[in-house]
């Protein structure tokens, strides 16, 4: 009578252990994001020199033919044409 207790407690903790393992990470992550104010993100996206950065200082007017902003230049790392479509205004 007493293994058949321990097997019915076992499998019971066994089910509750589970069970928390798999909700605590739910409970945990669930909140919410620090809202971002509008009209910039955070860092840089690559090949898209033209999308205003929060952690960059803020970029001058563009200006045909001047030379490009620290966002510009980090944006277009790797990216073959991409400095040149932005200073000179693209294709």
């Amino acid at each position: 009578m007493t293994t058949s207790l321990q097997r019915i407690a076992r499998i019971v903790l066994g089910a509750l252990a589970a069970a928390a393992f798999l909700l605590a990470p739910t409970a945990l992550l669930s909140s919410p994001a620090k809202p971002v104010a509008q009209g910039c993100y955070d860092g840089v996206i690559p090949w898209n020199p033209y999308l205003k950065s929060c952690s960059l200082p803020s970029a001058q007017p563009h200006v045909r033919g001047a030379a490009p902003d620290a966002t510009a230049i980090i944006a277009c790392h790797d990216h073959p044409g991409c400095l040149s479509w932005y200073v000179n205004g693209g294709p």
